[in-house]
């Protein structure tokens, strides 16, 4: 499964309690699913006892679809918490760019 590796971005984005809270949330299931799986991969390797480990390698398989559902929706709200927070960036680097603007330049020869 692919980690989340966000690229480097505002450090308030990336220090976003919300965001590092989803971001945690998704690892921890992803390395739930990932347990699961090398049980259930485990059990799988015994055919002699198939019969046996047949309910446990289907409660595996069921707990391993459900974390990775879970993750997949937090991945779907951290990316939508991520954009808002972009675009809130973006819209406040506009506005702060059209009052400077607005308020006047310095003339081009006194440039530092």
């Amino acid at each position: 499964m692919s980690r989340i590796k966000p690229p480097f971005t505002d450090f308030v984005i990336a220090t976003d309690p919300e965001l590092v809270r989803l971001e945690r949330q998704i690892r921890i299931l992803q390395e739930v699913a990932e347990i699961d799986m090398a049980a259930a991969e485990a059990l799988s390797k015994d055919p002699a006892r198939l019969l046996e480990t047949a309910d446990s390698f289907l409660r595996l398989a069921e707990e391993v679809t459900r974390a990775i559902a879970q993750a997949h929706r937090l991945r779907e709200r951290y990316r939508h918490r991520r954009q808002k927070l972009e675009a809130e960036r973006a819209r406040r680097l506009a506005h702060a760019r059209a009052a400077f603007l607005a308020a006047g330049s310095p003339p081009a020869g006194t440039r530092h």
